[in-house]
């Protein structure tokens, strides 16, 4: 798959929630919800670029992976999503929210 054709993030979310049964929601759930869980916003578009042309553009989008307990099969078979939908992504260090006593890891896509 190429960044031409990448699936709609709504489309990879939803495959998360149907294969590993994780829900998202955009920016915030509006009740608490269920460890582990998904947000998602966007994060601007990215642009491909060449002799003053652009070739490409399209959306970016910070997910963010919340969880209590740490499951590196969760977490592989999340990113196993983002790539087959052609998402490409960095990861970021667990970090601990001390007010909530969760976990959550910010994936940035493009």
């Amino acid at each position: 798959m190429t960044i031409a054709n990448r699936d709609p993030i709504t489309t990879v979310l939803a495959a998360i929630k149907e294969d590993l049964g994780i829900d998202a929601a955009y920016s915030h759930f509006t009740n608490g919800h269920a460890y582990p869980h998904l947000i998602y916003i966007g994060a601007g578009q990215s642009q491909l670029l060449a002799d003053g042309t652009a070739y490409w553009r399209g959306p970016t989008y910070q997910v963010e992976l919340y969880f209590t307990r740490k499951d590196e099969a969760v977490e592989a078979a999340v990113e196993d999503r983002f790539l087959a939908g052609g998402w490409n992504y960095s990861k970021s260090d667990d970090a601990y929210i001390e007010d909530e006593g969760v976990y959550v890891i910010f994936y940035d896509l493009s």
